[in-house]
């Protein structure tokens, strides 16, 4: 049952939720700033948007990428082991 739901599979789905939702937003925004825009100006001010949810996008997908799970999933293990900085039950010396 552990290999149905492990950390990359969850970290995985969490990330493209985030992103679909992500890009619905942007998706919705150039579509009302193009579609109902009297004028030039909207139109300039949803392709300058549109360039930067682009870049914003690459820029995170590059980050993310360089990220290692698996150092991450070890430091959410011992926070959750207790042995962590943020154990709630040791008193404070």
């Amino acid at each position: 049952m552990t290999d149905i739901f492990s950390f990359k599979l969850i970290t995985a789905l969490f990330a493209i939720i985030i992103i679909a939702g992500y890009w619905i937003f942007n998706f919705i925004t150039f579509y009302h700033l193009t579609r109902f825009g009297i004028g030039t100006l909207p139109k300039k001010c949803a392709a300058i948007f549109l360039l930067g949810s682009v870049g914003l996008f690459s820029l995170c997908t590059m980050l993310f990428a360089n990220i290692d799970s698996d150092s991450l999933s070890r430091q959410f293990e011992k926070l959750g082991s207790g042995s962590g900085m943020f154990n709630v039950s040791s008193p404070i010396k």
